[in-house]
């Protein structure tokens, strides 16, 4: 596992036995684990993903921290959201990073605050030299975290508008 922390929140890498709750919307079971939720989490996107983030762990014999995070807020213990990588780093040290936040949780600065922590973490790894975001292009939301998070627009697509990250 590997654990970051920012004022309010703590981000953590998703497990076998986290993975195996959410795939079943196991509430109890994630409660069990140690970390409260509304029921919001897992949310539909990420739950259409896990068996890929399994395959990644079990491929990797766990985490590189290239894969799946949740976000947890401190005070509480509350899942609020998941950000995190599509894989590890390609061979140019491209990766590509996503989020979402609960909806309640969601204009309460929670995946900026996430987000930005994960880029730098991902920064600082010897494999990454360049991150890029994706987004639906009616995602509002989305758009206005990547530009505060200090992704550019880089070309669109049929189905997305494709971001990548500028560091400062």
């Amino acid at each position: 596992m590997v654990l970051l922390e920012t004022n309010r929140l703590r981000l953590k890498t998703i497990d076998i036995p986290l993975l195996d709750a959410a795939s079943k919307q196991d509430h109890q079971a994630i409660k069990d684990l140690g970390y409260e939720t509304n029921g919001e989490w897992p949310n539909s996107d990420f739950f259409e993903a896990i068996p890929y983030f399994r395959e990644i762990l079990v491929k990797n014999n766990g985490t590189k921290g290239f894969d799946s995070w949740i976000i947890v807020k401190k005070d509480n213990h509350e899942i609020v959201g998941g950000t995190g990588f599509l894989g590890d780093p390609d061979e140019n040290g491209m990766i590509e990073i996503g989020f979402a936040t609960n909806k309640s949780h969601r204009r309460k600065g929670y995946c900026v605050e996430a987000a930005q922590k994960l880029i730098n973490w991902a920064l600082s790894q010897k494999t990454v030299n360049r991150i890029t975001a994706r987004c639906e292009h009616d995602n509002l939301g989305s758009q206005k975290t990547l530009e505060k998070l200090g992704f550019i627009l880089d070309h669109k697509s049929a189905d997305y508008k494709h971001w990548i990250y500028v560091t400062k």
